[in-house]
């Protein structure tokens, strides 16, 4: 977009040369994003058109599981990832729009994405907790062992064990039956749980001090 590039170029120069009053600077930056905004979702809506075009054989403009585990495959190199992995992507990004239907819809792609992304980047940590944990080698992180991993993710602190068994509700279960542990693809949603569930605690302290 030429005239993206143009706004950039004016704004900079307007910058320097310090010839724009603060409104007229304010009104230039915000019709830059403007148009950066609109350059993002054009590529993102080329990007999702190409996948869609590539890996949405039935032609119904959204990915099923296995049209998914062929894009997943494909991003992770030709190495072809799990069914829990599959599971995982799909159930996550399918929760965009509140209307779970077992299927990744182009506005749901880029989240599909961005879940892999995270996932794949996380892989050695959470193998690494994983491994650390699973002190029976069930396959899975039974309360007790789950308990202990928290405490470790807490600086040491135990959690309750209220506490423990939320986080397990909510992981144990996400990608497949449930099994009463987390297993390793589970990890990453058990572990975001806590996260968030701490950050909430630390939100009500804060307004309670206040």
């Amino acid at each position: 977009m030429a005239h993206v590039a143009a706004i950039h170029a004016g704004l900079r120069a307007a910058k320097k040369n310090g010839n724009y009053g603060k409104d007229r600077l304010k009104v230039a930056e915000e019709q830059k994003n403007f148009w950066d905004n609109i350059q993002r979702q054009a590529e993102r809506n080329k990007m999702v058109n190409e996948i869609l075009k590539k890996y949405d054989v039935t032609h119904d403009k959204a990915l099923n599981k296995d049209e998914l585990a062929c894009l997943l495959q494909d991003l992770n190199g030709g190495e072809k990832p799990t069914e829990e992995e599959v599971l995982w992507v799909l159930k996550t990004a399918d929760r965009q729009d509140h209307q779970e239907n077992g299927m990744i819809n182009r506005d749901e792609i880029p989240l599909a994405l961005e879940v892999w992304d995270s996932y794949e980047r996380a892989k050695p940590f959470i193998k690494k907790m994983f491994d650390k944990y699973d002190t029976n080698h069930s396959g899975k992180l039974e309360m007790g062992q789950l308990k202990a991993m928290l405490t470790d993710l807490n600086d040491g602190h135990a959690p309750e064990d209220e506490e423990v068994k939320m986080v397990m509700d909510l992981a144990d279960g996400e990608v497949s039956k449930k099994t009463g542990g987390v297993n390793k693809t589970e990890l990453q949603g058990a572990i975001t749980i806590w996260y968030m569930h701490v950050d909430e605690e630390a939100s009500k302290s804060k307004c309670c001090v206040q």
